[in-house]
């Protein structure tokens, strides 16, 4: 008997931690509203949880709730009113168990897109993940913008983005979109612990809300994939992705769906495989070319064009209200391509690594550790980089040919990356600390302190070359925030826990982007003004991993209506 009671007491001392095992959600409240917002009641049931009391304009917000995983009845929720002086407004937070989820439950006149009064938003529940709740825009001349928004945001949202060019818009961009799955491993061997950086199909990555994909080709065994891997000890380390077909099949069917958007298709890192993963040569690019012939809505130059820049075009230039869709196919600057009767650039003009917009697959000073995980700067896919010719743009001649001497038969127009240029690099951190603090700094320094000149000033000057630039004000270049940690080489053996994957490394990171919205929206600079570059220092694109949900499309609508309505009030006193 004794022995019995013995057993027993063991049993429910090794059962003991599950039983008392906690689970914590951490919730963001982004007020990216003109209003304050203040706690009004609060009340837990066998939960923990502080909520901050005033969540100020422009601020964002982050605390913990926490119970007992085996506690059927916990509960807890906190009730906010939001100081609109045109309209009674307040919505609740809640949490409960049993199932375990978070919901935001809207009261009085409080509406947003695509969520009427008296709605609740499922934020769902993921153990020690980030649950934002974003509620921008002034509700009055135009609806908030909150969680849950449409699945077309652009065309839902184009009143407020077609005016704009694409150096002030931001938009969620998928980091190494094609990493959603392993179809083949190769060295290392590239595993969904160390390789994969989304969990969801490119589909579902536009469904979330993403618009910019970063898309890493290879010719793999004749067939075409996507690839995530670093070079290494004279092999490739990663895996393949999913296809390229595949990935055809996901946009076109997303674009039938929820036309009117605009997707831009970053083609980077082309490698061949059985070439020891070298670059295109021009006939693999013309092949790639014809593959890609197969996407729906690409967009083709506009005979007699002369717009050069095209992060410099209004939104609506590419985007009709009730049209269709719109894919931008953005290549490397030695890419092959061709422009309609476009207007010359001078030949003596010299486009280097260092241009805006044609950044090297490796550059000296942003070498990441060979590893399978940071792959922006770590692997030479395009070895002849430096040897291609990369003024051999428009210059010499309107349509360039293959090799057999007949013109490419395309339905779409490829653009070299100096014609989208692009600002901002990787951190190189598995610190979130570090990652916060260099990613804000980088995008203060390419946002903030960019000199004020014409976007289109002159198609026939380079991007280096130009010395006098015209005192017209306009936005700095694109910058990409690359909110993005490294998975350290001590941790990619470690497949057993599932937090030292890319994926858990991105947890951590989606934190720390929700809790920083005031920055987002100041150029970088938490409890500072804009001054007067106000509306140009926030991010265009926001790179991630794991992109799993439509909280980064909030965010980033959030982002472009922040101030919106001190423009209108503009407009009605005019």
């Amino acid at each position: 008997m004794f022995k019995s009671i013995q057993c027993i007491f063991a049993v429910l001392l090794l059962l003991l931690p599950m039983v008392l095992a906690k689970s914590k959600a951490y919730v963001e409240l982004i007020n990216g509203t003109p209003y304050d917002w203040h706690l009004i009641s609060h009340a837990t049931r066998r939960m923990k949880w502080s909520p901050k009391t005033i969540i100020p304009s422009g601020t964002s917000s982050e605390s913990c709730i926490s119970w007992i995983i085996n506690l059927p009845d916990a509960s807890a929720e906190a009730k906010y009113r939001i100081d609109n002086p045109s309209s009674p407004e307040s919505f609740t937070i809640s949490a409960i168990q049993d199932p375990t989820q978070l919901q935001v439950h809207y009261h009085e006149n409080l509406t947003s897109l695509n969520n009427p009064q008296y709605s609740t938003i499922n934020l769902g529940f993921m153990d020690r993940h980030a649950h934002p709740f974003m509620l921008a825009g002034n509700g009055t001349q135009t609806p908030y913008i909150s969680t849950n928004p449409p699945v077309a945001w652009m065309q839902s949202t184009l009143s407020t983005l077609s005016r704009k060019t694409l150096r002030e818009i931001t938009m969620p961009m998928s980091h190494d979109a094609g990493a959603n799955v392993v179809t083949h491993p190769l060295n290392g061997p590239g595993t969904l612990h160390n390789t994969q950086t989304q969990s969801d199909s490119i589909y579902w990555q536009l469904v979330h809300g993403a618009r910019w994909l970063d898309i890493r080709p290879a010719l793999y065994w004749k067939k075409w994939m996507t690839y995530h891997g670093s070079w290494a000890a004279g092999s490739m380390w990663g895996a393949t992705g999913q296809s390229i077909e595949s990935m055809i099949e996901d946009i076109n069917y997303f674009t039938r769906k929820y036309p009117g958007e605009l997707i831009v298709l970053d083609i980077s890192h082309d490698a061949i495989a059985k070439r020891r993963w070298s670059g295109f040569s021009e006939d693999d690019w013309m092949k790639f070319y014809g593959v890609l012939n197969g996407i729906f809505d690409l967009w083709v130059e506009p005979e007699g064009s002369s717009q050069w820049d095209l992060s410099s075009v209004p939104f609506g230039t590419f985007v009709k209200e009730g049209g269709k869709s719109t894919v931008l196919v953005r290549v490397p600057c030695g890419a092959p391509a061709w422009f309609s009767k476009q207007e010359k650039r001078d030949v003596d003009t010299t486009l280097t690594a260092r241009s805006p917009g044609c950044d090297p697959v490796v550059q000296d000073n942003d070498l990441a550790p060979l590893n399978t995980t940071d792959t922006s700067y770590s692997q030479k896919s395009s070895r002849s980089f430096y040897k291609r010719d990369v003024s051999n743009s428009p210059e010499n001649t309107d349509h360039q040919t293959t090799s057999s001497g007949s013109p490419p038969s395309l339905n779409f127009t490829p653009i070299r990356a100096f014609r989208l240029p692009i600002t901002g690099t990787f951190s190189h951190t598995s610190s979130t600390k570090k990652l916060v603090t260099t990613q804000l700094e980088k995008l203060s320094q390419h946002k903030l302190s960019f000199p004020n000149t014409s976007p289109n000033s002159s198609p026939n000057t380079s991007p280096d070359t130009d010395a006098n630039p015209t005192p017209n004000h306009s936005p700095s270049p694109i910058h990409k925030l690359s909110w993005i940690l490294t998975q350290p080489l001590a941790v990619q053996a470690d497949t057993l826990t599932w937090r030292n994957s890319i994926l858990g490394y991105a947890v951590a990171a989606h934190r720390e982007l929700y809790s920083n919205f005031e920055a987002l929206v100041s150029g970088g600079r938490k409890g500072g003004e804009e001054g007067e570059r106000a509306g140009e220092g926030r991010p265009n694109l926001i790179e991630l991993d794991y992109i799993r949900s439509c909280d980064v499309a909030a965010l980033a609508m959030g982002i472009n209506v922040w101030g919106e309505w001190e423009k209108e009030g503009e407009g009605k006193g005019e």
